[in-house]
């Protein structure tokens, strides 16, 4: 049986105002015949944020929902939790529904953390005196029971989070839908989130789950549905839709230019989650080029620097969930002029089948970093025949030798007469 079931699902919204005032205003079943007699007035200045969405989702089983901003994951989950109605299409859902869409909705800056948990069990339909039971389970998950009596409004955006959360794991409900939620917070409170979600999902429990980060969604859900500018691009098992979705990433970011030369603030110190530096040299354009059946890659760097003749060159490589995993460094290179480009070649892989982000670096010679960049161009990694008895060790794969005794098959057994 499904727990979700979506049939052609389209979301409608109107851009500005003013000029939609006197349609948003018509009562029904007016708006209906006057969206019929007039419908190119009706339509006019208006997007799809859905478009003709259809999906279901068995009851126990678990989708994840990728796409780039804006193309309508949000949208979807708000359509199967009730918040919003499609303007087409039909919705249907089996059982009792949570969703964390935003952690501080549902939540009053004026009521202490106590009696938000109070209040969010009622919007549940969790009775007042079954929700005392479970107050302190919620405390203690979100290890802030010291502020359990203090306003929310003086909490902090990672303290919110870990409330919205923890009231979540107090509910009974068949479907729980999140939206980036674990994106917020620290990671030892990241990794007790994963591990309540695998013991739910064990227990029958079906999940979506929205997020950007593809490791938590490889690792949390069987099946992807792949959004684009409001269009289902891609339904399937989690692993093949993560690769067509990479792939899309890679032909999205890969033609337009990586850094443009013309921005006078290029050699200044770099700030930010994907870019960091002390200044004084800049990578100015990032070319990766991967090789066929071999299997390479070819990195191509331009940089320009106005205080090093000497640097240090590295590309390294950061896995879905962020985690860096080994650099190839340059030995010592003399600079020419101020404008230049080095160029690596990586043969063979290292890594075993998997989506990789590609971070470039300019060292000073004593190892200061003048410019750190993490792209958001990735690569894809495709091993055909590639054993998965291994893939839990990690992404490296090392080169080896191996001697010993006579290879057998994998149970050990070998034929007898």
């Amino acid at each position: 049986m499904d727990a979700i079931a979506v049939g052609g699902v389209t979301k409608t919204y109107r851009i500005g105002v003013g000029r939609a005032r006197v349609r948003e205003m018509l009562p029904w079943p007016a708006d209906r015949w006057m969206k019929a007699l007039f419908p190119q007035w009706w339509m006019r200045d208006t997007f799809n944020a859905l478009e003709d969405v259809t999906l279901c989702v068995p009851r126990g089983t678990s989708l994840g929902i990728v796409g780039y901003n804006g193309a309508g994951k949000t949208t979807l989950l708000r359509v199967i939790a009730g918040v919003t109605s499609p303007s087409t299409g039909t919705v249907q859902v089996s059982g009792r529904v949570a969703a964390l869409i935003d952690v501080v909705v549902g939540f009053h800056p004026d009521l202490t953390g106590r009696e938000n948990v109070y209040l969010l069990g009622a919007v549940h339909g969790v009775e007042r005196r079954s929700m005392a039971t479970r107050v302190d389970r919620v405390f203690d998950f979100a290890e802030i029971g010291e502020a359990a009596d203090t306003p929310l409004k003086r909490y902090s955006a990672g303290m919110i989070a870990r409330l919205g959360f923890a009231m979540i794991t107090a509910l009974d409900v068949d479907l729980l839908l999140i939206d980036e939620v674990l994106a917020v917070g620290d990671a030892s409170f990241q990794r007790e989130c994963v591990r309540w979600l695998d013991e739910y999902q064990g227990s029958g429990g079906t999940l979506v789950f929205v997020s950007h980060n593809l490791s938590f969604v490889r690792n949390m859900t069987e099946r992807v549905l792949w959004l684009d500018h409001g269009r289902v691009a891609a339904d399937g098992p989690t692993a093949e839709t993560l690769t067509l979705y990479a792939r899309a990433t890679e032909s999205r970011d890969g033609g337009s230019p990586a850094h443009r030369p013309s921005d006078t603030r290029r050699l200044m110190v770099a700030r930010g989650m994907l870019r960091w530096g002390a200044g004084g040299a800049r990578v100015e354009q990032v070319h990766v080029e991967e090789g066929p059946e071999d299997g390479f890659l070819e990195i191509a760097m331009s940089y320009e620097t106005t205080a090093l003749d000497r640097a240090v060159f590295c590309i390294g490589f950061e896995d879905e969930s962020g985690h860096e995993i080994g650099a190839a460094a340059s030995p010592l290179l003399s600079l020419e002029g101020n404008r230049g480009s080095v160029r690596c070649t990586i043969r063979p892989l290292p890594f075993r089948s998997g989506i990789y982000f590609p971070v470039v670096a300019i060292l000073s010679p004593d190892g200061s970093v003048r410019d750190r960049w993490r792209l958001e161009r990735a690569v894809v990694i495709e091993r055909d025949g590639e054993a998965s008895i291994v893939n839990d060790f990690g992404p490296v794969q090392i080169p080896s030798v191996w001697v010993g005794a006579e290879a057998r098959s994998i149970s050990g057994t070998e034929d007898r007469p």
